[in-house]
Parts: structure tokens; sequence; C-alpha cells
């Protein structure tokens, strides 16, 4: 269960969400696009994901996780053949919009996976694991899609048509494993026996202080690490760094997240301070990201991996304290985890947007350090 939840993690969410920064470059030369231009086409992956967190959510809520996780994929790879198919930038920022939108109907219901089917000491590591997936996704695909995949395929467009494929072949995995899969044998009946109803859900997690919090946190932190990974591949190119070595650097920052996502996770459970851990995590990657705008490309082989843990490791436990919040549980999870990465996407969609739109980098991309 977990090894299937990891890899869909990886290959329906990961893969997707991550493959555009690297592509950028060629689809700008293509599509005669600006720095401002990729800005507004990065922010609508985010936006389109905030927009459908909540009711992708509260589908999983109602229809089971299995069935909304299984129409999420087949979405995500038509969505990804409508990005290969764009031959300008409003369709391009459509699509971009409506594959975030796809992912929305996967991600919060991939996190609840892991509330059903392990305990509670065993919670956050579970759900950093399967995480994990999402980072091992942005590795590959950062390191491998621009430099290895285009060139065999011929086009960044048929690398697209390439990962919807594979998001299919997930899909069509997914329902024939898990069809028919409820509960554990012997557990209560959980999220997909018992079927709230919308506004019931609606009012268990809009009245939750403490969900708030965790979504407000995560707007600014993943707004923050959504931004860095779609600005860092052209930052690094424009100081003049090989495109190789400068996607390689920034696969740093996923295979960073993987120990994040796992490590720290696993070191709350440990010690039983889940809270404390967020707060001190959150607080050095707030100081990693400001320390990019001193403009020193050596700190970023330091710092890029720092970010990269943290903000995994925090972004899973709030994802894991969500399934505990009182009068929220596995009932109503489907939905606290859409509304928390809701507002993650949205903050997403701000930051990226305001950056492509802070005066233009020259030459020598000295005003990207404004952006960080």
């Amino acid at each position: 269960m977990l090894a299937l939840v990891t890899l869909a993690h990886m290959l329906v969410v990961g893969v997707p969400w991550t493959v555009m920064p690297v592509l950028f470059t060629a689809a700008a030369d293509e599509l005669h696009l600006s720095i401002a231009q990729i800005g507004l086409l990065w922010s609508m992956l985010p936006i389109g994901a905030a927009v459908v967190a909540v009711p992708g959510g509260m589908l999983g809520d109602r229809l089971g996780f299995v069935k909304t996780i299984g129409i999420g994929c087949f979405a995500v790879a038509a969505a990804n053949v409508l990005r290969g198919l764009a031959t300008s930038l409003p369709a391009l920022t459509l699509f971009m919009f409506l594959c975030g939108a796809a992912i929305a109907l996967v991600f919060p219901n991939l996190q609840r996976v892991s509330g059903v089917f392990f305990p509670r000491r065993q919670l956050g590591l579970a759900t950093g694991v399967s995480v994990s997936g999402f980072a091992i996704g942005g590795v590959l695909t950062t390191a491998l899609s621009a430099t290895v995949v285009m060139p065999l395929t011929g086009s960044w467009r048929h690398v697209l048509f390439l990962y919807s494929l594979v998001c299919l072949v997930v899909g069509v995995v997914w329902l024939l494993v898990l069809r028919g899969r409820g509960t554990p044998q012997g557990e209560s009946p959980g999220p997909e026996t018992s079927r709230p109803g919308f506004a019931n859900s609606i009012a268990a997690v809009f009245g939750s202080r403490e969900a708030w919090l965790l979504a407000i946190g995560e707007l600014g932190l993943v707004g923050s690490f959504i931004s860095l990974n779609g600005y860092l591949p052209v930052y690094l190119e424009s100081t003049g760094l090989a495109k190789s070595l400068a996607d390689t650097m920034t696969s740093t920052l996923f295979i960073a997240s993987i120990a994040g996502a796992i490590g720290i996770p696993a070191l709350a459970d440990r010690i039983g301070a889940g809270k404390v851990v967020m707060i001190v995590s959150a607080v050095i990657a707030t100081a990693a990201i400001a320390l990019f705008a001193t403009s020193v490309p050596a700190l970023y082989w330091a710092l890029i991996p720092l970010v990269g843990a943290t903000t995994q490791g925090i972004g899973t436990l709030a994802l894991a304290h969500a399934m505990q919040i009182r009068r929220i549980g596995q009932t109503h999870a489907g939905t606290a985890l859409g509304f928390i990465g809701g507002m993650a996407n949205f903050g997403g969609f701000v930051m990226p947007a305001i950056g492509g739109n802070w005066p233009r980098p020259t030459r020598h991309g000295h005003s990207f350090s404004g952006r960080f």
C-alpha cells in the first residue's frame, strides 16, 4: 500500500508538477516568452490546485479516496497532453491551470491513506515516506527531463506526452489494485465507509483554529518553495552555469526533500514534539531563503538542500497533524488536507507572480536577488 501511494506521489504529482521549470527555456524560445510570462505560467499550476483542493478533498470524503485518486490520475494525464499541445501563451496558461486542478484531485486524498492504514505513532513517518515520492519525482524530472528525455523524444512537447502516458498507467494500476479496498481488516469504518455531507465537512474544517494556523503557515512556506523552484534554473543559467549543471544543482532541492520528508517527521515522532520541530524548521527555512539574496552562488550548494529538507519536513508534519485535529480526524481528513493544500498553493500562485513582475534581471541576473 505504502509503495503504491509513494509511486503515485512520484509519477502523478511530483513529475507533472516539477517538469516545467527545466522545460521553460525550450518552451520560451519557441513561444517567445519573457521572464514575467514564465512567472505567470508557473503560478497557474498552484492556483489551479488551490481552487480545486478543497472540492477535491471533499469529493474524497464523499466518494472515497480510491475512486477520487483514480479519476485524478486520468485528469492529470489529459492535462499533460494539453500542455504539450499548447501553441500560445494563453493556451499554455489555461492548461497549466487545468494541470494544477487535476493534481488537486490526487494530492490531498493520497495524504489521507496513511491516516487510514497506519497508527498515530507511525503517522508522521508513514506520511513522510509517501510524500517523499514527490521529491523523488522532482529529482528525476529536474535532472533528466531537459538533458536526457527531451533529446531522446525530440521536443519539450514530447516529454509531456510521455509523462501523460505514465500517469494513465498509474491510474489504471491504482484502480485495479485498490478497487473495493476500504479500511484494514479489523479496524473501525474510516473514510471509505463513512460518507459525511459537504456542509458538515466545511463546518468541521473551517471552524478549526488549528486547521487555519496550519493553512496560513503552509501558504507562506510553500509559496516561497514554489517560487524558488520556478526561478532557480533560469537564475542559475543566467549566472553562466551550463544548463546541465544548473539542473543538477536545482535537483538537490528535491534530493534533500526526500531526507527531510522522512527524517524530520521521524524525529518528531520519536521525541513527541511535532509543533516544536515545525517551528524550528520554519525559522531555518526562512533564513536560508533570505540568504539567496546575497547572490553568492557558492553558498547555493548548501542553501538549496537546506531549504528542500526543512520545507518538506514541515509540510509533511502539517499534513500528519491535520489528520489528528479534534473534530476532524479521518471523517473530514480529505477536506482538511484540501484546505491546507489549497492555501499552500494560493501562496504558490501569488509569490511567483509577484517575483515575475519584479524589475527585469540584468545580463548577470542580479535583480533575481530581490525575488529571493
